[in-house]
Parts: structure tokens; sequence; C-alpha cells
């Protein structure tokens, strides 16, 4: 059986690896990084060596990232864990590691792999999940979980809060006279009118059609969310220019609020829903209060 000894230099292994490989010294001193380091970071071997090796390290991440090292070196299991880096362009990169440490050699040897792709598809990924393709606004599932979020913290601090059910009156008129194109672009920009009628602690949503819901967070006074709903049916009855023609359309918007109209997320909005369709089948364009 033949035998033969094959001499390995680990400087040309690492010359071809793909993945990123630091050296750190105890008190968290670069003491050794690849060449595909460079690659990766953008920082050249002589720019980080003797350099702490947190001041690369986003600094979100930084506390955290620290305590893994010292998990690491403490002789803990921590194989594998997720950080962000800072490249020397100045570029975020999600880093996927994984670390030993050597107690011969008082060092930590970590292999860096570069997931930014990856989790720049998972939240495309998050956010399509959660969100309307035609106007980019909370979609029912969304809305319901912040909803449920919003309903506990209300109960928590002992505030009040709100929902408005808004029915586009008049919308199927335009979409069939002028065409789906244009009734795509009126529901985008009647959610343009909607966000700016609410602050930003506030939820605008498309429940789908030309259904929207809005959570009004800590609106503690009927007279304040009847202000918001008035402000919203003023906006949403002017007139929308699209390609240079005027549009018209209206609003019936039913408005309930917790605790009186519903205590679950599913009960407050079926309560204004309800509100909605009695304003609707009175006339539309007025917003009708949920009866406790």
């Amino acid at each position: 059986m033949k035998n033969n000894a094959v001499s390995i230099d680990i400087a040309d292994v690492m010359e071809l690896m793909l993945d990123a490989v630091c050296v750190v010294d105890r008190d968290g001193y670069f003491v050794f990084v690849s060449a595909a380091f460079e690659r990766m970071f953008g920082y050249a071997p002589s720019d980080v060596i003797g350099q702490p090796m947190v001041n690369m390290v986003y600094e979100e991440d930084r506390v955290e990232t620290l305590e893994t090292v010292d998990t690491i070196i403490s002789g803990q299991v921590q194989p594998r864990f997720e950080n962000r880096w800072v490249r020397k362009d100045g570029k975020v990169v999600n880093v996927l590691w994984s670390a030993r440490w050597s107690e011969e050699h008082q060092v930590r040897i970590a292999v860096a792999h570069d997931i930014t792709e990856r989790k720049e598809m998972e939240a495309r990924l998050l956010y399509a999940a959660g969100h309307d393709d035609l106007t980019c606004l909370p979609n029912r599932t969304l809305l319901l979980d912040r909803l449920q979020t919003a309903l506990t913290l209300a109960d928590r601090e002992q505030v009040g809060l709100s929902v408005l059910f808004i029915d586009i009156d008049g919308f199927k008129d335009v979409n069939d006279l002028r065409g789906h194109a244009v009734g795509d672009l009126l529901l985008q920009q009647i959610a343009e009118r909607l966000g700016a009628c609410v602050r930003k602690s506030d939820t605008v949503g498309r429940l789908g059609g030309d259904e929207f819901l809005i959570i009004l967070n800590k609106a503690s006074t009927l007279e304040g969310m009847a202000l918001v709903a008035e402000k919203i049916r003023a906006e949403l009855g002017r007139a929308f220019v699209i390609d240079g023609v005027e549009s018209r359309v209206s609003a019936s918007i039913g408005a309930a609020r917790y605790p009186e109209d519903g205590k679950a997320p599913l009960a407050l909005v079926q309560s204004a829903d309800k509100a909605m369709y009695v304003a609707k089948n009175d006339g539309g364009d007025q917003v009708v209060l949920a009866t406790s």
C-alpha cells in the first residue's frame, strides 16, 4: 500500500477560503486575519492587527457580542453566533461566526461567514407576509397582531384605544369606469391620505379591496376619536387627481373603542365593521360609533 506524505501550506489554504478567519487575543485585539477578511470587510491586515475587535462590531450589537466572547473564553459551549459588523466603506455585514478558545495559545479563533444576503431575503419575506403589495400598508394578519399588542399595552397602562373601520364609497364606480390601473392608483393615494391623518404611533392598514383599518393608540376620549374620524372623512372627500382627471369618492367609517366595544382584537374590529355598515346603509360619507 502506497503512503505518500502530503505537505500543505496553511497560508495557501487561507488564501483559497471564501470565509474569513481571524484570531483575537484574550484582550480582544486582532493578532491575525486571513486574505478573505479583507474581501469581506474591506480592511487589510495592517489596518486591524493590534486593533480592538469590538471597534468593527455594529454599535447596537457590541454588548451582546462581548458577552458571547466571555462565554467562549470561559469554556462554555458557544460554537456559533450571529452579529453585525461594519465594513470599511460603512456598509453593515451580517455575520455567522464559528469560534473557539485556545487555552494553549490564549487566543480566540473565529471563522466568519457572510449571511447578509440571507438576512435581507428573510427580511423581505417577513415584510411581504405582513404587508399589502399595492399600498405597502400592514395587511390583515399584521393589523390583528399589532392590535393585540396595542390592547395589551392599553390594558397595562389603563389608557383608551380606538379602531376605525373605513370603506370607500364610490370606489367600484371609479374602478369600473376608469379601469383597474386607475383604481390601484386611487387606493395608493387613499393610503397616503390616511397616513397623513394620524400620528406615527398609530397604525393604518388595508384589510383588502377598498377596506382599511386604523388603530388609534392611546385615544383616551370619544371626542378625540371622533375628531380623527371626521378629519379622515373630510380628507377622503376631496377630489383625487389621477392622470389629470379628477375622481371623487367618500368614506363610510365605523368607530369602536376599547374596552367598551370589545376587549379582543376580532371583537373590536367586528364592532367597528358593524358600525361602518350602518354608515354605508344610511347613505355613506359619515362616521358612526359602535354601540356598546
